[in-house]
């Protein structure tokens, strides 16, 4: 079935000439695919408000489906969930995450409750308030904000081996994120990034394992913000990616029945990302991704062609889902959100 798709994406004002040039050929990429495969396609760009973009193009919800790739606003970056509060009030078919679990997995601190609530493996941890009388003996740990969102605040520094570090860095958190610091045991290990893909049926995707050229110094060896958004970094820092990474068939199994019992737990949809630490075949979920890169170099796009989808066919697969839960007949009513249908997706990689 062909489907009419909106591109939906974002201005930062904090991009450079260079990131605005490799954000345009993202886009043209993604809607290549689409239009590759039948499907009408329009792009919207959103500045300050969703709904004023997509009413300037007269795209209405009883005939069209968005491709969510819209990460905030030009002066509000990160604002995924209330993007996505305007999608659903709007009543558009989106793909990816709702705004509950944008929210719940924005915040360290619910994410790690949700995720042990439902036996899913974490570090040991602790939130701190303060630097005063922590009581933390577990060395090396890492010290994060508990409000940032793809490793932000995350560096060398963060990963800490003694009481004095320790103290400094949740102040320097105290200070410089106005939040309170999650102090977690670091898992000395394989660092592993795992997708998870589809809704009722999910299932994951063949692993990529991030390998560190510095294997001594546990402070070298965590996949910080700055790695995952910046090519120089990978290449300074000797950083290499394989898929699939070897594993035995126990600990494959762990951490694919790990990776898809957190997506069930913080209500995962379409597809997610989690970062994971492997240690003596044990996984341990340390960062929750609801809304991963989709580029032709991301992880993802990695892990699916692994399993046999190319990027093209990645991306219209995740059209395919949303059209799934468009329900053209559901818009002759207010504009307020309705019930979401589960959508059915055979497993590309059986856990």
């Amino acid at each position: 079935m062909k489907h009419k798709v909106i591109l939906l994406h974002n201005h930062d004002n904090t991009w450079t000439p260079a990131d605005l040039i490799e954000v345009a050929e993202d886009n043209r990429l993604v809607m290549e695919a689409l239009r590759a495969q039948g499907h009408e396609v329009t792009d919207v760009k959103v500045y300050h408000s969703v709904e004023h973009a997509l009413r300037e193009k007269n795209c209405t919800p009883r005939e069209w489906i968005v491709f969510n790739w819209c990460e905030g606003y030009a002066d509000r970056p990160w604002d995924y969930a209330g993007v996505v509060d305007e999608l659903e009030h709007l009543k558009y078919a989106y793909t990816g995450s709702t705004a509950w679990t944008l929210r719940m997995t924005q915040d360290k601190r619910t994410t790690r409750s949700l995720l042990r609530a439902a036996g899913v493996p974490t570090p040991l941890g602790l939130e701190a308030r303060h630097s005063r009388q922590l009581r933390w003996s577990t060395y090396p740990a890492i010290v994060k904000p508990v409000n940032q969102h793809g490793s932000y605040g995350i560096d060398e520094q963060a990963v800490v081996e003694n009481d004095r570090q320790l103290r400094q860095r949740v102040e320097y958190v105290l200070d410089t994120f106005k939040c309170p610091a999650l102090i977690e045991e670091f898992i000395t290990g394989r660092e592993l990034l795992v997708t998870v893909l589809g809704n009722e049926s999910a299932g994951s995707l063949p692993a990529v394992e991030v390998v560190f050229h510095d294997q001594t110094a546990p402070g070298k060896q965590i996949y910080s913000y700055d790695m995952k958004f910046s090519p120089d970094v990978w290449s300074s820092h000797g950083v290499r990616f394989i898929c699939p990474p070897m594993l035995t068939v126990e600990a494959r199994q762990r951490l694919q029945a790990a990776c898809v019992q957190a997506y069930r737990a913080v209500r995962g949809r379409d597809y997610a990302r989690f970062d994971v630490r492997l240690r003596d075949d044990q996984p341990y979920l340390v960062d929750v991704n609801p809304n991963p890169d989709l580029n032709c170099e991301s992880a993802v796009t990695m892990s699916a062609q692994l399993a046999g989808l190319t990027y093209p066919e990645l991306i219209v697969r995740l059209a395919d889902l949303a059209a799934e839960r468009h329900k053209p007949a559901a818009y002759a009513g207010a504009l307020r959100p309705q019930p979401q249908a589960v959508t059915r997706l055979p497993r590309l990689f059986v856990p």
